[in-house]
Parts: C-alpha cells; structure tokens; sequence
C-alpha cells in the first residue's frame, strides 16, 4: 500500500469540480436544446411571424380578412411559450430525480465508510495494517469527493472522519446523513441539505449534487425570468398599442392577457371573433396606425430607436445561454485534463509498471538459470569423484 495522501487529496478536490462543471454543462446543453439556437429557434420564429402577420395587416389597402393571421400568428407565438415553460419544468423535474438520487448515493457511501472504519479498528487491534480495507475505504471517499467536495481526517486509530461543507459527516464508524427539504425564503421556495434533525441549510461545495442543484436554482432560473421578462415586455407593448385602437365593433381591447410565459393567452374576445382586432385609431377604412406600430415593435423598442426590441431581448438571452454553455464546455474539458494527468501520476506512485515488473521477471529466471547450472555443475563434479573411488 503505497500512497501520497497530498496527491490523492487533490486528486479528490479536482473531481469534484470536474463533476460540479459537467452537470452545469449537461444542463445548460438541455436548455440550448430547448431554446434552439439564435438562427433557428422556435419561439423566435414565432415572434417573427406574428410581427410579419401585423406587417401584412398594415399595407395598405387594410384587408381585414388578415385579422385573421393576425389571431394565428399569436396563438402560435403563446403555443411556443407554453411548450419551452413546460420542457423547462420536465428539465427541473429530472434534475430534482438526479438531485435525490445522488443525495441517496452519498449517504449510501458515507455509511460505506464508517462501515470500514468499524473494520479498520477491529481488524487492526492486533497491530497489523489493514491494507485491503484501507484501499477499499479510499476508493469510497474518492466516490463521496465526486458527488460533494470533502475533507479527511484520520485519527489515531486509523479511521477517518468525513467533513462536507463544514460538517463532520462521518466520525469512525458513526454517519450524520443528508435529507432534502424544501424551506420558503426571500427569493421563493428553494431545496436546501440538511442533516438528518437539524434542519440547517447547508452550502455544499463543489461536486455533482451542488452542480445539480446550481443548475436548477440559478441557471435555469435566470432562464425562466428572462423568458418571463420577454413574454411580458410582448403582451406590455403590444396590449399598449392595441388599447389604443378603434374598431366598428370594439375600442380599448387588449390584445393578450397574462404578465409570464406560463399563462400568457390570447385575448379570449379577440380570438372567438378576430374582426375586433384593431388597426388604427380610428375607424376609418384606412387607418392602420395601431398595426404599423405593432409590427415596428419586432425591430425598435416602445420608447424609440435606443430601446431594445423584444426581438432583441430573446436573442440577447440566446446569446447569454450560449456563452455560459462555452464557458462550462471549455472548463469541462480543461478539469478534464487536470484529473487525467494527476491519476497518471497517482499510477506512477501505487500503480504496477509493467515493464519494471518485465525487467525484475527477466533477471530472476536469469538468477534460476545460474543457480540451476551451478548445482548442475556440482552434481557432475560429485558424479565423476564418486566414480574414481
């Protein structure tokens, strides 16, 4: 048993950032899935054709049987919306499967290694190392480093104790085990770790349960407010405009109802009878002032030409998720690296060289061969003395 305690260490701390950023990556990668890319994403496509069916409205001579597209067009637009809330919801709710189930695995392992720790101390009470068990124990607490970044002590006895985020877990052979628990604060409900009757949140460091949870708590998050704040910014800007316009039959009608991306609708009036959806101020044939206005609205922001667009808005969060997947991609890879290069030198430390091994089998059957000559030789000599008496 031969081990740099230092290398190993690092080697623990290393993987558990390389875990924390690939389940980031993996998650930011759904999201991109979902999302599309700023060339072809759905609900960009969508945002584009409901602003090209106010477009078609507003040349004129105003048809007004293209109301009708106009409804469509945004039905679409609110489809796409409510597909993207709910692809995010089934991504938060496979994060929170994985989220226990590595909550599951950790306890699981830190039970392993207070098990081993018990084995440890009654198999080396007569004075002879464990070394089996010590391996086994090591291989344990490099598996608990990846799912949550921990600290290793060892006593005198030979057992080791585990601290994650602060908090001895493991102390010989008995085990302080994790929970979830979902508690209200300022920013909403969130899920924190708690020990098992302490319901005190714990900040775990680096590891795949603290990616896993970063992923949903942040990343995904910041997602859903920046969809949020463009489904709003829509039905704001153009529920601005619409009430402003005049029909035969209506005035003062909004367009969408709702403020999110998850209960964003149609205007249930306007859409049971599109000819209420208004194209100007007034009554007049050829007033499209109000339909102009809307479809402006896809490429210059309601407070002028130095205002962003809502278009804007969607391809800036697109941009924002794309580079944070860059990022998480480049340090998944780099971590990558750094692991693999201190498991080789760990290999060189404790690992078997075959071609020592080779060297060492070829000179001791070079050492059997001459000790077996020289008895050879002894035997011929007694032989051939025997034989002259």
């Amino acid at each position: 048993r031969i081990q740099d305690e230092f290398l190993l260490n690092n080697l623990r701390v290393q993987k558990s950032r390389f875990e924390s950023y690939s389940a980031v990556d993996s998650a930011l990668y759904e999201v991109e899935a979902i999302l599309g890319s700023v060339d072809n994403g759905h609900l960009g496509n969508a945002m584009t054709n409901f602003f090209n069916s106010w477009n078609a409205l507003a040349q004129p001579p105003v048809n007004s049987t293209l109301k009708q597209d106009v409804v469509s067009s945004a039905n679409s637009l609110v489809t796409d919306f409510h597909s993207i809330n709910s692809s995010l919801d089934d991504l938060e709710a496979n994060i929170e499967v994985n989220i226990q189930s590595e909550i599951s695995n950790l306890n699981r392992l830190l039970e392993g290694v207070a098990h081993m720790n018990a084995q440890i101390m009654t198999s080396e009470s007569n004075g002879e190392p464990a070394n089996d068990l010590r391996d086994q124990r090591d291989l344990l607490i490099t598996q608990v480093s990846e799912i949550a970044e921990v600290s290793v002590m060892e006593r005198e006895d030979g057992t080791k104790d585990l601290i994650l985020a602060g908090r001895t877990m493991v102390a010989r052979d008995t085990v302080t085990k994790f929970q979830s628990k979902y508690i209200e604060t300022p920013n909403g409900y969130k899920m924190t770790i708690v020990t098992q009757g302490q319901h005190q949140a714990i900040e775990l460091s680096p590891g795949k349960l603290e990616g896993l949870l970063t992923s949903r708590d942040v990343h995904i998050k910041d997602v859903r407010e920046r969809l949020d704040a463009v489904a709003k910014s829509i039905i704001d800007q153009v529920n601005g405009l619409h009430i402003q316009g005049r029909t035969a039959n209506s005035s003062g009608q909004s367009f969408f109802i709702g403020d999110s991306m998850q209960n964003i609708e149609v205007n249930p009036t306007l859409e049971s009878n599109p000819s209420m959806v208004a194209t100007g101020r007034t009554t007049a044939a050829g007033d499209n002032s109000i339909a102009l206005a809307i479809a402006d609205l896809a490429n210059v922001g309601v407070g002028g030409s130095d205002t962003q667009s809502v278009g804007d808005e969607y391809r800036a969060m697109l941009t924002v998720v794309a580079s944070k997947r860059n990022s998480f991609d480049f340090m998944v890879q780099n971590q990558m690296n750094v692991v693999s290069s201190l498991e080789t030198k760990m290999a060189s430390i404790s690992g078997v060289s075959l071609d020592e091994e080779g060297s060492n089998m070829v000179r001791y059957q070079n050492s059997y061969n001459a000790a077996a000559k020289v008895i050879s030789t002894v035997q011929q000599m007694y032989d051939t003395l025997m034989n002259m008496i």
